[in-house]
């Protein structure tokens, strides 16, 4: 079935049509007019985020569907082809399908509150996952101590390898996440700073990376042109791809000869092609996020909807973050693993109770 999903979705795609399709618990049924009738079935309407180069993002669908197999559930999933115009399209979708709750994750949130005004129309709950919107229940990792970690890390790396002599930190920032880019890129600058204190002001520096390698890449460059005769390098970022793209920045330049970064989220610091400058990362297990979206799912579908908790400060349910060493992601299991090795777990387990040894 979710070879099924995903072929679907490639050729929708390439049609132009991506948004104007769903797959419905084991059918195929193509979208738009009236809302369909309610037989009475509970249904979750799954959006991922359809970001490139981010498998956990469709094995978030994977799991999610697995959970509502178990429960007897119907279930509905689109991507949202970190696209605003097709996530804002999903969201009409899920609410001509009669969905009774909404999983997310949107890696463009500026659509959110045209789609949060939509869903509340539809008197449909939604779980988001790492992004706040007013009104949605927020699942996600804590955001604040996850950055202070990753740069406690880093610096404490710099301080043994380099004792503090860093000429230049790198933030890779994703500034459309608004609070979440400060607790994950600022407090890591922060915990940096505060390990190495003699680092001076004018060498921390930003750029735009929006959360995903390609943008990374493509402006990484001229932070490196700018400073012709940094050396040792650090960088910080709001995730995996944002601090790998400025990594394989400085290896096509020729400046990757004394670099460490630390990325937030370990969407690339496990399996065969991690970047060797890669030298840790928070990990999150995002993949496993639905099996904390489904405690809320559960009780929206049991008549007993909990309280609506929206922000990162006091999240629905906080996720715990696993900061690891590059040497200490490869004793972890792949994602593909992971996801089999949760699925087989007893009911409550999560991903940080699996794999987190710290």
């Amino acid at each position: 079935m979710k070879h099924f999903h995903r072929t679907a979705r490639a050729a929708l795609a390439a049609t132009g049509l991506a948004a104007a399709a769903v797959v419905l618990a084991g059918c195929s049924t193509v979208g738009a007019a009236a809302p369909a009738e309610d037989d009475g079935t509970f249904t979750v309407g799954f959006a991922v985020g359809g970001q490139p180069d981010a498998d956990w993002q469709e094995l978030q669908g994977d799991v999610a569907e697995g959970l509502a197999k178990q429960r007897g559930w119907d279930y509905v999933e689109l991507s949202n082809d970190n696209s605003e115009a097709t996530a804002t399209k999903n969201a009409d979708i899920f609410i001509q399908k009669g969905v009774d709750i909404v999983m997310m994750f949107n890696g463009q949130p500026a659509a959110n509150p045209v789609i949060a005004k939509k869903y509340a129309e539809a008197g449909i709950p939604v779980v988001t996952f790492d992004i706040a919107q007013d009104g949605w229940y927020f699942v996600g990792i804590d955001n604040a101590a996850a950055g202070t970690e990753g740069g406690t890390a880093l610096g404490e790396l710099a301080k043994a390898q380099w004792d503090c002599d860093v000429d230049l930190v790198i933030s890779a920032e994703g500034t459309s996440a608004g609070q979440i880019n400060e607790w994950r890129t600022g407090n890591a600058r922060e915990a940096v700073k505060t390990v190495c204190p003699d680092i001076p002001e004018a060498a921390y520096v930003s750029y735009e990376a929006d959360g995903n390698l390609t943008t990374s890449l493509a402006n990484a460059p001229g932070i490196f042109a700018a400073h012709p005769d940094a050396k040792n390098i650090l960088v910080v970022g709001i995730n995996d791809q944002a601090v790998v793209g400025a990594l394989q920045a400085a290896t096509q330049l020729g400046r990757d000869g004394s670099i460490m970064g630390w990325g937030q989220d370990g969407g690339l610091i496990t399996g065969a092609n991690v970047d060797p400058n890669l030298v840790g990362s928070v990990m999150y297990f995002l993949e496993g996020y639905p099996a904390f979206a489904f405690q809320i799912a559960d009780q929206v579908a049991a008549g007993d909807a909990p309280e609506v908790k929206d922000s990162g400060d006091d999240p629905a349910v906080k996720v715990t973050p696993c900061p690891v060493t590059a040497a200490d992601a490869a004793a972890i299991p792949g994602i593909d693993d992971r996801v089999a090795q949760l699925a087989d777990a007893p009911e409550g387990t999560t991903e940080y109770d699996l794999f987190c040894k710290a």
